[in-house]
């Protein structure tokens, strides 16, 4: 009945996620059904990644903005965090590690932030759109390599229409292991890539509390940001705050003010106007 409802990689998940290697697994119907939306949610994105790929030529000289400095520091970590928690027999921490940063940090986080670069090339220029695209076709790769062992149906699917021909194995069940490229760990970009994400989120926050779309522009918004150094952090990347955000005229003070707090950063917040 499982099967024939949700389907395999939907149970699969409830089976690795239910508990640790040798304790009893309780059967829950809401963790079936979490596997199937997860399914849902990550053939969205692959969906999205696909349609933003079709320009894409591999090899391009990119334009490395800090949201993507940002993510491919993170993969590279979750991928230390999959590989040892299924070295040890984990599989409850290794799906729950790539469920929540394909949920919550790419699909949630990243890809949001990036879309209006990727809509706006001409604006934005051709290098900094060929930058997310680049992060986006590698990022997903390397998430339904991680994926695969418990989620082999969906992952495969996706595998064979985007990237079998690029790869050249017939299968993504006989290509190798990924092994963290550590040269690509940033620790400094992720923390900086955590401040703007903070900033993105709070704002996208209060428009959805206020009941408002969150393509609705925004007419002006002041950052309180507390200190020079993050003023500073938030300057540089004013461009994919004001874009993810709709905002249409950013003021950005370093000194601690009014308003909204910005959940993660305390010292920082803002003021909207619509």
């Amino acid at each position: 009945d499982i099967l024939n409802e949700y389907g395999t990689d939907a149970a699969r998940q409830w089976a690795a996620s239910g508990g640790a290697t040798g304790s009893d697994v309780p059967f829950r119907w809401p963790d079936v059904e979490y596997g199937r939306r997860f399914l849902t949610k990550l053939w969205n994105a692959a969906r999205f990644v696909s349609n933003q790929l079709k320009n894409y030529k591999a090899g391009g000289k990119c334009d490395f903005q800090l949201l993507d400095k940002w993510i491919l520091s993170k993969a590279e970590k979750l991928t230390q965090r999959v590989t040892e928690a299924l070295e040890k027999c984990q599989f409850n921490i290794a799906i729950e590690e790539m469920r929540n940063f394909t949920w919550h940090t790419f699909c949630d986080q990243y890809i949001e932030a990036t879309k209006d670069r990727l809509y706006k090339p001409e604006l934005y220029g051709e290098e900094k759109s060929e930058a997310a695209q680049f992060t986006l076709y590698n990022v997903l790769y390397r998430l339904i390599q991680l994926l695969a062992p418990i989620i082999p149906h969906v992952t495969e699917e996706i595998y064979q229409t985007m990237y079998a021909e690029d790869v050249r194995q017939k299968s993504l069940q006989l290509t190798s292991w990924p092994e963290p490229d550590i040269g690509r760990i940033d620790e400094e970009a992720q923390r900086k890539g955590d401040l703007v994400m903070g900033v993105i989120t709070e704002i996208r926050r209060e428009k959805a509390e206020k009941r408002k779309s969150l393509n609705t522009p925004i007419k002006r918004v002041k950052i309180y940001a507390g200190n020079s150094k993050f003023a500073s952090i938030i300057s540089e990347n004013r461009e994919d705050i004001a874009g993810t955000c709709k905002i249409l005229q950013l003021e950005i003070l370093s000194e601690k003010g009014k308003g909204r707090q910005v959940q993660e950063f305390p010292e920082m917040s803002f003021v909207s106007e619509y």
